[in-house]
């Protein structure tokens, strides 16, 4: 029996600790450039706040809508006086005294009712003015749920571009480090046997160990470029994300000079639509205003019932006195002190100030359309350069390692062709990062 509960036991562990490891696992995801940014546009925290809004606005259309559909309320109400209220009468009107009065109580101690009354909005400007304000609110709502998508999409673009760019760097320190390792083992070998001097492999060291600590911080900056990737993606930190674009395949994807040659239209640009949609909301506001001057006319019915008793017996069948009341409301402004007056040259000037911020807006644009034009040919420029660069040091290093082999080149050559071969793959890095931020800016200037 023993054995038999300890094996269902260690059974039980094995399937709650299994059971625990599954569920605990992180998803592991591969992604292109283009995958990430899909996934950032549903899942990223300004996507989702973003979403949120457009919800809040769309219900907050319905509650205006709901302002001018009947409204309906009932109440009910007990009352008993704990002494009841005395009246006085002439005396004379029950055969007394004339002149004098008797004391007379007059209803009940106790009293129930009920009542139901329905409004109805026939007319209000203010009404009108703001359910269409509503809907203009909602229209912002989803402006800026189209921009935010934007921002993320060249935010994901960056942030990839980061990753892949640090991915790569540890790639060719990896390779340095290796053909270091090769000629400082050589040198070392020539040094022992006599056929190189102290300094040259002492240099080769040097050398090497200043790459192996680059190659240090490159990999650690590969997880911190990694995490940061994930957290504006909108995904788990503890996942594992695998980058399936490499930095040449971003940066051909950034290389392009069809974007130079692109049109800007300001009229297709989110900001400038925006800004004619806050331009709209502000005359709904002007409006809406003007419209406080207006006459509102509603319609109500009414229905009460109340039953009058000395004792509580008010649930068995007593009698109910039932009251039917129907009518009109009109409200009428006629003068406010001049309030009215102020607000409407207020909202008159802020919609003259959003004209003014509306043609800024256009010519900011505009500008920046034509920065960024500017910025990315040179970003493209710089590029390319770099990139014939970094293959002619690598030339050169080959050339003169092999020379150094057969003896012809000196170690100091060697060092300054290593030296150069690392100033061009790092050149070659920065313009790299340089032409994808320029090409994330100019996709944002062109509202891509």
């Amino acid at each position: 029996m023993y054995n038999i509960k300890s094996n269902l036991i260690a059974v039980l562990f094995f399937v709650v600790g299994y059971s625990t490891t599954t569920f605990a696992q992180a998803e592991s995801f591969e992604m292109t450039l283009q995958q990430a940014q899909g996934y950032a546009i549903q899942n990223s925290y300004m996507s989702i706040t973003a979403e949120k809004d457009v919800q809040i606005a769309d219900r907050q259309v319905l509650e205006t809508i709901g302002t001018g559909l009947p409204q309906v309320n009932a109440s009910a109400n007990f009352q008993k006086y704990l002494q009841t209220p005395l009246t006085l009468i002439p005396a004379d009107v029950f055969g007394g005294t004339e002149g004098e009065f008797s004391e007379v109580f007059f209803g009940t101690e106790m009293q129930a009712g009920a009542n139901l009354r329905i409004e109805q909005l026939i007319f209000s400007g203010s009404y009108i003015v703001g359910l269409q304000a509503s809907k203009t609110f909602l229209q912002i709502s989803k402006n800026d749920k189209k921009k935010t998508a934007i921002e993320v999409k060249n935010v994901i673009t960056v942030a990839y571009g980061n990753a892949v760019v640090a991915l790569r760097n540890v790639e060719i320190l990896k390779e340095n480090v290796e053909s270091l390792e090769q000629s400082a083992f050589e040198i070392g070998e020539l040094y022992k046997n006599g056929f190189a001097e102290e300094q040259d492999k002492d240099q080769i060291d040097l050398t090497l160990a200043n790459v192996k600590n680059a190659q240090e911080q490159a990999v650690r900056t590969v997880v911190v470029v990694n995490n940061q990737l994930k957290f504006v993606m909108g995904m788990d930190i503890n996942s594992t994300l695998t980058l399936t674009d490499d930095l040449k395949v971003v940066t051909s994807l950034s290389s392009s000079q069809d974007y130079l040659t692109k049109e800007f239209d300001v009229n297709s640009h989110i900001d400038y639509q925006i800004i004619n949609t806050q331009e709209k909301a502000t005359s709904l506001l002007l409006k809406q205003q003007k419209s406080t001057v207006l006459p509102s006319l509603s319609a109500f019915y009414n229905l009460s019932s109340n039953a009058f008793a000395n004792e509580f017996d008010f649930l068995d069948n007593k009698r109910f006195y039932n009251g039917h009341l129907v009518g009109l409301n009109l409200n009428i402004p006629l003068f406010s002190g001049f309030g009215r007056m102020t607000r409407i040259q207020q909202a008159q000037l802020n919609l003259e100030k959003i004209e003014v911020a509306k043609r800024q807006v256009e010519q900011q644009l505009t500008i920046n359309a034509q920065n960024s034009k500017s910025q990315y040919s040179f970003a493209l420029s710089q590029y390319k350069t770099t990139e014939g660069n970094l293959n002619l040091a690598q030339r050169i290093y080959n050339k003169t390692k092999i020379k150094y082999e057969e003896g012809i080149s000196t170690s100091l050559e060697l060092t300054q062709a290593n030296n150069q071969l690392l100033q061009s793959q790092t050149s070659y890095i920065s313009a790299a990062v340089q032409l994808i931020q320029a090409k994330s800016n100019l996709d944002k200037a062109l509202n891509q």
